[in-house]
């Protein structure tokens, strides 16, 4: 029998070694779902496509490595920052909390009171001449400047000059959340990345972590004071801290680390103002720190998605303890 050229039998070993790993990771895939317990279902989703700017909830969607997909938009894909890329939120301007977003034909639409309609392109071309240099925290990447328009809607109505409107770009360089410190060790891994979220592509809230909270509130708050991106119900409370990976239909979720909670928590999704007595964080200071997080409480849990798919409302979740 005649040799084989040398480029086949390299072509054959390296097809053969990427067999041997693909089974070798179905196999371990598959032992670590035949240790998943129960933990509850899928009670609600919500998709943010502008940083700090009103959910969309859905009941169905893509859930990418980026983030949730509410049509042709990804949470937290859109941003206001100031003239040098520095990020703004409801920190700063509580009435950020008022932009209503919708993702339609024509494009992402903002609304807010007082102020005419805003529609950027959902999908634009990456223009490397309007590509800015931008900021979240510690990090710095990427942005795609909206243009004057846009710029001048959210100056005009935060009453702040100077303001601009960016896009994370599919070619931009984007957040990787390896380089961020994190109080109590970073738990992520090489690939994970974001757009504009504050870390993590993902939040994962219970509903009977919300019902703990309230339970120590005089005003009751609702599920969107914390900004979740998956509401699940059917575990104890905070039990999720005690979650190392979720599976949710075919997505596989890894849990990364407890959020650490500020004072965004304090303003009024439907008042777009700040509480007077700092609640719901006061009372978050007294029931749930931690000491890795010194004086910030934790609530909810960052998340990565290791394998994408379609997460629906009403879906079992199974999880992998700890």
């Amino acid at each position: 029998m005649p040799d084989l050229p040398r480029e086949y039998v390299i072509f054959g070993v390296l097809v053969t070694g990427a067999i041997v790993k693909m089974v070798f990771a179905a196999l371990a895939r598959k032992n670590r779902r035949q240790k998943m317990v129960k933990v509850g279902t899928v009670t609600a989703m919500k998709c943010y496509p502008v940083k700090s700017c009103r959910g969309i909830p859905v009941t169905e969607s893509i859930a990418t490595r980026l983030g949730l997909k509410c049509g042709e938009a990804t949470d937290r894909h859109w941003m206001a920052a100031r003239s040098n890329g520095d990020f703004v939120t409801q920190r700063q301007f509580p009435k950020m909390a008022l932009i209503s977003v919708e993702v339609l034909e024509e494009g992402l639409v903002l609304n807010a009171p007082d102020m005419p309609t805003l529609t950027v392109p959902l999908c634009p071309a990456t223009d490397r001449a309007k590509v800015v240099k931008c900021r979240v925290w510690s990090e710095r990447f990427e942005g795609m400047d909206c243009g004057d328009d846009a710029a001048f809607w959210f100056s005009t109505y935060l009453k702040t000059q100077g303001l601009r409107m960016l896009f994370s770009a599919p070619s931009l360089a984007r957040q990787d959340l390896t380089r961020t410190r994190k109080p109590a060790g970073n738990p992520s891994l090489p690939g994970d990345q974001a757009a504009f979220s504050d870390w993590g592509a993902y939040l994962v809230v219970t509903e009977e972590s919300l019902a703990a909270v309230n339970e120590e509130l005089e005003e009751k708050v609702t599920i969107d004071s914390f900004r979740p991106n998956i509401v699940i119900a059917g575990s104890p409370a905070f039990d999720e801290d005690n979650w190392n990976e979720l599976q949710i239909g075919e997505v596989m979720l890894r849990m990364l680390d407890r959020c650490a909670r500020c004072v965004l928590t304090t303003v009024s999704p439907e008042k777009g103002e700040k509480d007077p007595k700092g609640e719901p964080l006061e009372t978050l200071r007294r029931i749930r720190c931690v000491p890795e997080f010194g004086k910030s409480p934790v609530f909810g849990v960052n998340a990565a998605v290791d394998v994408e798919g379609v997460i629906r409302v009403g879906d079992p979740v199974y999880a992998l303890l700890k």
